[in-house]
């Protein structure tokens, strides 16, 4: 073989050689980025996992908040209805008392509101039959022990009050019909009611 052969084989050696390793390089540079581009794909991967999670579990709790916010505002909304109704029951009933325990009930309300004795007593049409003359002279007759006039009359006016009464004395009005007096009363009486209904 001639040296210009060997040189050449040598030359072509050399090359393969070289084409070798550069390979060899390009394979483990390309298999470096591969499993850089795989971790950074699996850390990319994880961090939104982990984002997700965070972002289900915060959704989760917003979720639960007004959830909860929602049961208490129902329970509230439930309890003032309820307080509302026994009102309305209470009103309901003392217009519905028997005349005894209706007059027994009124005849001091009335006392306590006459200033001189010789107003008018006006009251709702279906309640005028507990105003009657023996009533009104017991009444009367209270009022002059008291030292007043004595002289109160039932109105020929009526108005659609729900139980109770008011007193005139000429233009001046004393509103002492239940449902004022329980709206009056309301603020210092629902405690009372809240604790009977809900402990």
């Amino acid at each position: 073989m001639s040296e210009a052969e060997m040189l050449k084989e040598k030359i072509i050696s050399e090359a393969g050689e070289q084409a070798g390793r550069v390979l060899q390089e390009a394979q483990k540079r390309s298999a470096a980025i591969t499993a850089r581009g795989e971790a950074d794909a699996k850390a990319r991967r994880e961090a939104l996992l982990a984002d997700a999670q965070t972002q289900a579990a915060e959704l989760k709790r917003r979720a639960l908040t007004i959830a909860e916010l929602d049961a208490r505002k129902q329970i509230l909304t439930a309890k003032e209805k309820l307080i509302e109704d026994t009102f309305a029951q209470a009103l309901a009933r003392l217009q519905e008392l028997g005349r005894e325990a209706y007059q027994d009930l009124l005849f001091p309300m009335i006392l306590a509101a006459v200033q001189y004795g010789d107003e008018d007593i006006i009251v709702s049409p279906d309640q005028r039959h507990f105003f009657d003359a023996t009533f009104l002279g017991k009444l009367n007759k209270t009022l002059k022990q008291q030292g007043k006039k004595g002289e109160l009359t039932l109105a020929a006016e009526i108005r659609p009050l729900k139980g109770g009464f008011v007193l005139r004395a000429g233009d001046v009005e004393i509103n002492n019909t239940f449902n004022s007096l329980l709206r009056m009363q309301r603020d210092s009486l629902e405690p009372a009611v809240a604790r009977m209904l809900f402990e």
